[in-house]
């Protein structure tokens, strides 16, 4: 529920958060909504205390707009008290409104300046930007120039050109049933068993029993946990002891999982299977090959690192301080780009505010000239994220015509969110990560601050977002693309601004950073990015000593 809040920039005081408790969850939907729809009016950031919580809910939208829409809401909390009395206005009050009018107006024109100033400055950036390529020819030799490029896409991955979604009843259905069903064969596999229908159970008392289902309700009763889980037909109670529940991790409503237990009435559950990828290897490639991973680019934000991205790309054309350096640069033959190449527009309530260039396109003109002065040997993966021109919901087709014509090069590979590709002989799977924040709100191991802790919980369930209903939009599609189908060897996300890195069940999870600066909200939040950091992968080292490297501001570091 809090999270809920934090996502319109709400914070809540302990005695609302009390009092929210006891609403039912229309309501508070209903109060969320109403919160968001006047942020559209007055971006503030609110605490939303006793008297603002029983004016968002008890009065009209219309008449809290016509009321606070200009209230100045971090005033208030400084301990000024709000008056909503009407009072004759004198001359003196008179002359201090047209002072504010007029400087309000003034600073209105400043920061439209600085705006332009700041767009101009990119222009010409741009115009050097364009020469990099050239800037550094011959410098070293690329040894990754002679290799050939190995990529093919799992097209059954990927939703581009294959949705079939109408929003209705029946698509629900098939969605789910498809999530079920294919969820459950990983389960039978690591079970080494057919699972029971529940309906079946009954034939079956006292006996030990194994079922597979999706979770429908979880209640804790201190020392045990009370699970519910339902299959096409049938729902059944599974009891869960504290230690063993614990041991398994959290879980969440709508995972797919099997219990093994004895059945009388209720299933009194011994063991839980979860679908979870378990390679017996860490894959590799037989040659010397790196491969660099980015999200986040954000070109379009007043605090895109332009400086730091176009050091990145002067470092892939050959600007190398060491042999470390030119080995890694002459041997990098990949890029995997997962999301969020610009800021976009309209993602939230007032960002143009945010923007040095309020137009989609020539963000994307932006970021195309950047990746165009990328040495062509080096293929390049994109796909898209929540900032991005294509719709929201997940999963994500890839990038429409008109914005993949605006990149000149070669080598490139467009592609939808999430998709898996074969690179090199290692199944790569690219996936933004917006799922995560429904994850951190619900699994309490699981924090923004280490990734690797969130994308485990992916893997173990071997679906990239469990949770339905969360802040992360899902199209039921006839096909559930976001099951993990494949046991890949790579698992690439972004999303959330902060690096990350591990290897969990023989799968190398990276989280790579962003190129934006802190932002307002960001700050506001407590959430400390870790911008400029590019994750690289030695491919024929992983799981060894010396296969992960950072390129960090300038500074390439081996880190594992």
């Amino acid at each position: 529920m809090i999270n809920k809040f934090l996502e319109i920039e709400v914070l809540l005081s302990p005695e609302v958060y009390e009092e929210l408790k006891k609403l039912s969850e229309e309501r508070i939907e209903e109060l969320i909504e109403k919160i968001r729809e006047f942020k559209f009016y007055n971006r503030d950031f609110i605490l939303l205390d006793k008297k603002f919580f029983e004016i968002f809910l008890y009065e009209s939208l219309e008449d809290i707009i016509k009321k606070y829409k200009n209230f100045d809401f971090i005033y208030y909390y400084t301990g000024v008290t709000l008056e909503t009395e009407e009072k004759p206005i004198k001359e003196e009050e008179t002359k201090v409104e047209e002072k504010e009018e007029i400087k309000e107006e003034t600073k209105e024109e400043t920061i439209e300046e600085v705006k332009e100033e700041i767009k101009e400055e990119h222009i010409k950036e741009l115009e050097r930007v364009e020469k990099i390529r050239e800037s550094f020819k011959g410098k070293i030799e690329f040894i990754a120039k002679d290799i050939e490029t190995r990529i093919s896409i799992y097209e059954d991955t990927d939703v581009s050109n294959k949705s079939t979604c109408e929003g209705k009843i029946d698509d629900f259905i098939r969605y789910f049933r498809d999530r079920f069903e294919r969820l459950k064969k990983f389960i039978e596999r690591r079970a080494g068993r057919k699972a029971l229908p529940i309906s079946k159970l009954e034939n079956y008392k006292g006996e030990e029993v194994f079922t597979v289902g999706m979770v429908y309700d979880v209640r804790d009763r201190g020392d045990k946990v009370i699970v519910e889980i339902e299959d096409e037909e049938e729902r059944v109670l599974a009891v869960i002891d504290k230690e063993l529940y614990k041991k398994s991790g959290e879980i969440l409503l709508d995972e797919v999982i099997g219990f093994i237990g004895k059945f009388n009435r209720y299933l009194y559950v011994k063991d839980i299977i979860r679908p979870s990828i378990n390679k017996p290897y860490i894959n590799k490639t037989k040659e010397e090959l790196y491969m660099a991973f980015l999200s986040d680019i954000h070109v379009g934000s007043n605090e895109f690192l332009y400086k730091d991205f176009e050091k990145f790309i002067e470092f892939l054309n050959g600007n190398v301080k060491n042999s470390l350096e030119e080995k890694i640069v002459s041997r990098l033959k990949y890029i995997c780009i997962a999301g969020d190449l610009v800021d976009g527009i309209g993602v939230y309530p007032g960002q143009e505010e945010d923007l040095y260039e309020i137009d989609i396109m020539k963000q994307y003109e932006e970021v195309a000239k950047y990746i165009e002065q990328i040495p062509e040997h080096i293929a390049i993966v994109i796909s898209p994220g929540n900032h991005d021109a294509v719709r929201p919901a997940e999963p994500q087709p890839r990038l429409p015509k008109e914005i993949i014509k605006l990149f000149n090069r070669e080598n490139i590979y467009f592609v939808g969110n999430p998709c898996t590709l074969n690179i090199h002989g290692l199944d790569t799977l690219l996936y933004h990560g917006r799922s995560f924040d429904d994850l951190v709100s619900q699994i309490p191991t699981a924090s923004y601050e280490n990734p690797f802790t969130i994308m485990k919980e992916v893997i173990k369930r071997r679906h990239l977002s469990p949770v339905y209903g969360g802040r992360c939009p899902i199209t039921p599609e006839e096909k559930d693309y976001l099951v993990i189908e494949r046991d890949i060897d790579i698992l690439h996300t972004g999303h959330i601004h902060i690096n990350g890195y591990g290897i969990y069940r023989n799968v190398a999870l990276i989280n790579s950073g962003t190129f934006q600066e802190q932002t307002d909200f960001q700050k506001r939040m407590g959430i400390k990015p870790t911008p400029s950091i590019v994750p690289i992968l030695r491919l024929d080292r992983l799981g060894e000593s010396n296969h992960y490297i950072e390129w960090d501001r300038g500074i390439v570091e081996v880190k594992i």
